[in-house]
Formats: C-alpha cells, structure tokens, sequence
C-alpha cells in the first residue's frame, strides 16, 4: 500500500497496551542510560511528586549488564521511593522505601509477571495522578502518528472507566484479560510464559546465558484448556501471549481440541520452522512486533546462534503462509509504525520485510482483520 494512501486512512495497532503507553510518558524514561551512574541521574532529575519512576529500562543497554536490586537502589536513593519498569514489563525493581508504601516486599527487590501489574495500579494511585487526563494526552500522542485504531491488550475493571466518554480521534477497542468484561470484549488475553528479557519466556531447550533455566510456562495444558473453552463457550476468540517455543508447543496441544476461528498468536519471538508450519497449517493469526527486531544483538546470547534462525523471522513465517498482523506493544517499544519497518528493513533472510511491508501490515492488514466486521461483539 503507498503511504500516501495509508496516511489517508490511518494506521489500526493490533497490540497496543493504551493506558500504560499513556502512563509511561509521564515518567523518566531510561532508555538511553549506559551504565548505572548515568539511571540514577537520570531519575534523580526527573521526580515526580517525590517518587523516582523510570521505564524503558534494558539492562541489556548498561555497561554492567544487570537489573539493579533492592540494596543498590537503597544505598542510592535512601528514602526517596525508587520504582523502575523494565521495557518488556514483565520485572520492576523497587527500593525498600517504595515496597513500604505499596505494601508490596521482595527480599531484592525485584518483582515478575502479573506482580508487575498490580504494583503499578498501586503506584498510580499513590502518586495522585488523574487518569483520563493521563490516557486522554496518550490517544493524542498516538494520533499524532497516525493512528485511528488501536487494539487495547489488557483491558480490567480497574482501567475501563477511564476510558468512558473519551474521544481524542482514536478508535479504542480492546481484550480484556478479566473474564467478567468479555461480553464487552474483542476477546480474551491470556498470558502462556514471560519474556526472553527477564528469562521467563518458555523454552524447550535451556537459555543459553543460563543453564538449568527454561523458562515459565504461567499454566498447565488442563487448565489453559479449561480457560479456553469457557471463552470459546461466550463465542468469543483468545489472544495468546507466547514469546517461546515451548508456549508456542502448548497453544498448539490446546487449539487442536478447543478452536475459535479468530483465536490468534501474540509475539512469538522464538519458534521452531515445524511450528511456523503448525501454525499456517491450522491458519492462525499472528500478531508480530517488527521493532522487537532490535531485541536481536542481545536475544543471540539468551537462544545461541542456532536458534536466532527462526527467531524474530517474520518473513519466514509470511513465506510460510501465516497471516500477519502487526503491533507495537507499546510502551514494550515504541508505536511509531515507520520506526518499527526501519527496524526490519536492513535484516536479511527470514528476519526481513520491506519498509512498506510492514506499514501495510499496520494498515491493511489490521483494517481489514478488525473493520473488516469480521470481529462482532
């Protein structure tokens, strides 16, 4: 598609977390911190309303290579509360000072996965913040960059009401990942592992930067498959988070014997070619991040070079005949569509797709996927 064209109709983000991308820019962002000294700088200038809260961290960014804990955050910031949310949001750490007023306590400081989250709800409402003014300056933002839809990935009870009533330009549809909303819903997120950031995310082979660790898978087979025929039961699709390929294995164990036409495939950074197969076979969606593509010069070290061949390999999953959407995932990364197809268009191989390939991905491809009518609630 020309991109005049698609600046005319506009850009739909299937994988978008809206309220957190709202969030996030109002706080420090540490992306471009090179070591240790330069973060805490960096969140000592920018407080906000006493607390110190970065995000957009990747120690993987830092000369010292580690996620900084709870001792180190004491001895530098004392008893100014520290918070910070690695960018795949799968880890926060946090100081003592900040654990005592959330009512959250690690022995490091560090927390995982659905913790991340419920911290953060804790956090916004110590830190005062009105929340529609907050996502009413974050659909802005987004249109800004052309967006006229976006597709929230974690919608709850909590959040749903900050959305009521605005209109900033931007379509706002969503999954929800509380059954109690999925009348409502596009459908159901449900999370299968971590991420290769925090070495959470599935693998059947071992991580090669840590022996021994395979990864988290969140659920058995007998109860996602409980989960997944009660939401196919509504007449409603899943969302399947899965970075590795042992979560990609358990999707697969249970779409086999419970099956919506629109259940899709979020992610997949790492899967096996017979996998890929698996998938355009049984024609499952997938929902890509293309700007995940810079995750590659570190996520060599955590899979090995053997497995970087069907890592982050969009184009060999389009080769395969699997449907392609795209999202960005923010505020994982950055929403901008052309920085993501600037990400990918200099890969080779199976890693590559063209610039304009990927803005159709986040035009046509996903317009036709969700305004299309092929989703009805």
């Amino acid at each position: 598609m020309h991109q005049e064209t698609i600046r005319r109709q506009g850009y739909v983000d299937a994988h978008c977390h809206v309220w957190e991308f709202s969030l996030f820019n109002r706080f420090a962002s540490l992306e471009k911190c090179a070591n240790l000294e330069e973060l805490v700088e960096t969140l000592k200038s920018c407080l906000i309303n006493g607390w110190a809260v970065g995000v957009r961290f990747n120690q993987e960014s830092l000369v010292e290579k580690i996620i900084p804990e709870r001792a180190f955050l004491d001895r530098a910031f004392g008893t100014t509360p520290v918070v910070i949310v690695r960018t795949c949001l799968h880890v926060v750490a946090a100081n003592t000072a900040a654990m005592q007023r959330l009512g959250f306590f690690a022995e490091n400081g560090l927390f995982y996965e659905a913790k991340v989250f419920n911290l953060l709800k804790t956090l916004v409402a110590r830190l005062n913040l009105e929340p529609r003014d907050v996502l009413s300056q974050g659909l802005r933002e987004l249109k800004k960059l052309g967006f006229v839809q976006v597709i929230d990935m974690g919608m709850d009870r909590q959040k749903l009401p900050f959305f009521e009533g605005l209109d900033e330009g931007v379509k706002v549809d969503f999954y929800t990942v509380d059954l109690g909303l999925l009348d409502d819903a596009l459908g159901f997120k449900v999370f299968l592992d971590g991420g290769l950031g925090a070495r959470t995310a599935a693998l059947t082979e071992e991580y090669a930067d840590d022996p021994g660790n395979y990864g988290l898978l969140n659920h058995s087979d007998a109860g996602l498959l409980s989960l997944v025929e009660r939401v196919h039961r509504k007449g409603k699709p899943i969302a399947a988070h899965a970075i590795g390929d042992r979560a990609v294995d358990q999707f697969l164990r249970v779409v086999r014997q419970s099956r919506h036409p629109l259940d899709r495939l979020e992610h997949v950074q790492y899967a096996r070619e017979d996998q890929l197969e698996a998938l355009a076979e049984l024609k499952i969606p997938v929902c890509i991040q293309p700007v995940f593509s810079r995750e590659m010069s570190w996520a060599v070290r955590r899979l090995g070079p053997e497995r970087m061949q069907t890592a982050y390999a969009w184009g060999l999953m389009r080769d395969k005949g699997i449907r392609l959407l795209a999202g960005s995932d923010a505020p994982v990364d950055h929403p901008d569509p052309r920085e993501a197809a600037a990400a990918v268009a200099p890969l080779k191989g199976g890693h590559h797709l063209d610039f304009e390939e990927v803005l159709d991905l986040f035009a046509r491809a996903n317009r036709e996927f969700y305004l299309g009518n092929c989703l009805s609630r």
